[in-house]
């Protein structure tokens, strides 16, 4: 039996999106969301960092 998708019309997810963004944006103006978003950055450069390395040790850097 195949899968159906569903894909919502255009301006379904533009509504959608016009009545979440002012939440999303207020809470990362928010220190909250600020020291949120600074760890995510931070759990990233990690993550970045330790794919650097192993590319590096791997002999596959450019």
């Amino acid at each position: 039996m195949r899968e159906r998708s569903y894909h919502p019309p255009d301006e379904a997810l533009e509504a959608l999106a016009r009545c979440l963004l002012p939440t999303i944006q207020s809470y990362f103006e928010s220190e909250e969301g600020q020291r949120e978003f600074d760890q995510w950055k931070k759990s990233r450069q990690s993550i970045d960092q330790r794919s650097d390395k192993s590319r590096t040790d791997s002999g596959d850097a450019a």
